[in-house]
């Protein structure tokens, strides 16, 4: 069966029958509906092409650079002349015809399919990517067949996020017209989302640092070049592994703190061994090794990025020895923002919601209409204040809808006399404010209205929103490290979540004028 789905069925041919037929699932409406979109919205295509193309001729750059590198580094013969093409920038490249590209349709569909399931790449994405039958109908049925994974993958991760804010746009502009939101009601709220990362200690930082070094320290040699010298790292690495987990075991538990000095000790004592050697090591390699003469350039990227990363991670665990020492022996704490908080994620920050548990990732703003799609998503970096964030998220989702909203509900987080102000001047006639400041700064006399405690009612709606984004769609759990491409993530499974909404709000339209015409 697997296989018979698999082959390429010309779009004249039909497969209604007993055997391949798209069931009736949330899933089938969902393609139907992004379907839909890019139907009614033909600047979406183009603007993938764009993303597409560019990546294709920054790939291409790369690939001329290599061949000049060659053609330089191959004595002539005499009398015969060859060709040499100069490398320009990716900009003025042009694509000939090879290989033929994923098309931006392809494509746009797999970027809505990530934003549905959360990744191209985890076992569930990919299972159910290779089973569905809806999936599988619904590409057959235009003419197309299921591409490789590495090829989704690579497509899907080239799109702007500019691109990803255009779809968004091109998608509340058809929810408007489809008469599903007059977005004249406007909920906003923040939420902590995890980052891809773990949570960080100072003696787990120390190892995860000089491990990573050690271990890029040790693949020189693809390079044709000599790796540094091993000394006593692995002993290191692993005494640090194993004070790591005495430290680990003696947090918490009484009369614990002379242990705990005792063992930082000696865990900062490893790192600046560790630190020395490495640092050594590096100064050295690059006295002996040119980079810029030795490789091509393709090689030489390769090459630069593995050194700036020992580099970059060097000088971070200088930083974590440094003020791990004070803060043991000294008792001086530091801020959040001036400590390391992620190896994989420098981005990352510590995020602190009420009395939630803390984690290590990204406090986004969403903004949610009355009749429950997202109009706005916002990623400040680090942790911003929620009050910062109000008048540029009402401004975001006004654009995008085109609407002016006439009624603002917020939590207490965004209470301030300017934002009221702001938010007044932009011709927002309600603006409601849940909690003690929000009553202070607004007038009893709007305090007490119905219009008002409808307002604060309807506040509940987000916290539905934020539950729903976070289980459904995996909103709280970030597979992507950088704010560049965690903006994208959450605003891929943003979309996909409308597109829910979407197919949710016209099966009760449909069901209600059923409803009408048989009484």
């Amino acid at each position: 069966m697997r296989r018979a789905t698999q082959e390429n069925v010309e779009a004249s041919e039909g497969i209604d029958n007993l055997f391949l037929v798209a069931p009736d699932t949330e899933f089938c409406d969902f393609l139907e509906k992004i379907d839909d979109l890019v139907q009614s919205s033909p600047e979406i295509l183009p603007a993938i092409d764009r993303d597409l193309g560019r990546y294709a001729k920054e790939k291409k750059q790369l690939r001329l650079a290599d061949e000049a590198f060659y053609q330089d580094c191959t004595p002539e013969l005499l009398d015969f002349e060859i060709d040499r093409r100069n490398v320009v920038c990716s900009e003025g490249l042009e694509l000939a015809i090879g290989r033929p590209r994923m098309p931006a349709y392809l494509v746009y569909v797999f970027l809505m399919f990530r934003g549905y399931k959360g990744s191209l790449t985890n076992k569930e994405a990919v299972t159910f990517m290779t089973e569905s039958m809806s999936l599988h109908v619904f590409l057959h049925r235009r003419g197309y067949r299921l591409p490789g994974r590495t090829t989704i993958l690579e497509n899907a991760n080239a799109v702007s996020v500019s691109t990803i804010d255009l779809i968004h746009d091109c998608q509340i502009r058809k929810i408007k017209q489809d008469g599903l939101d007059d977005f004249k009601k406007l909920l906003i709220d923040s939420t902590s989302v995890k980052a891809a990362s773990a949570w960080p200690t100072d003696a787990r930082m120390v190892l995860g640092l000089v491990s990573r070094s050690y271990r890029l320290s040790q693949q020189l040699d693809r390079f044709a070049l000599n790796n540094f010298k091993v000394w006593y790292m692995p002993k290191w690495i692993e005494k640090l592994d194993r004070l790591e987990l005495s430290i680990n075991l003696a947090s918490g538990k009484a009369n614990s703190k002379s242990k705990l000095k005792k063992y930082y000790r000696q865990v900062l004592n490893t790192g600046l061994k560790a630190l020395a050697h490495l640092a050594g090591e590096l100064a050295l390699f690059e006295q002996r090794y040119c980079l810029p003469t030795i490789l091509a350039p393709s090689r030489r990227v390769c090459l630069e990025c593995v050194i700036d990363q020992i580099k970059e991670d060097l000088l971070d665990l200088q930083q974590v020895i440094s003020y791990t020492s004070e803060r043991i022996f000294t008792g001086k704490q530091l801020k959040s923002t001036e400590k390391i908080l992620s190896l994989s994620d420098k981005a990352a920050a510590y995020i602190k919601k009420g009395s939630r548990n803390p984690v290590i990732g990204y406090k986004p703003q969403v903004a949610r209409s009355g009749e429950g799609f997202v109009t706005a998503v916002s990623v400040p970096q680090g942790n911003a204040a929620d009050s910062v964030q109000l008048v540029p998220m009402t401004l975001e989702s006004s654009c995008r809808t085109g609407t002016i909203a006439e009624v603002l509900s917020v939590d207490d987080g965004d209470a301030s006399r300017t934002n009221i102000d702001d938010l007044h001047q932009m011709s927002i006639d309600i603006v409601s404010i849940s909690g003690a400041k929000g009553k202070k700064l607004t007038p009893i006399e709007d305090w007490q209205s119905d219009t008002y405690r409808t307002a604060r009612s309807d506040r509940s709606a987000v916290e539905s929103l934020m539950f729903i984004l976070k289980y459904g769609f995996d909103f709280g759990v970030l597979k992507r490290r950088g704010l560049e491409a965690v903006r994208a993530e959450l605003t891929e499974k943003v979309v996909a979540y409308n597109f829910c909404r979407m197919v949710q709000l016209e099966h009760r339209r449909r069901k209600k004028n059923e409803a009408q015409i048989a009484a």
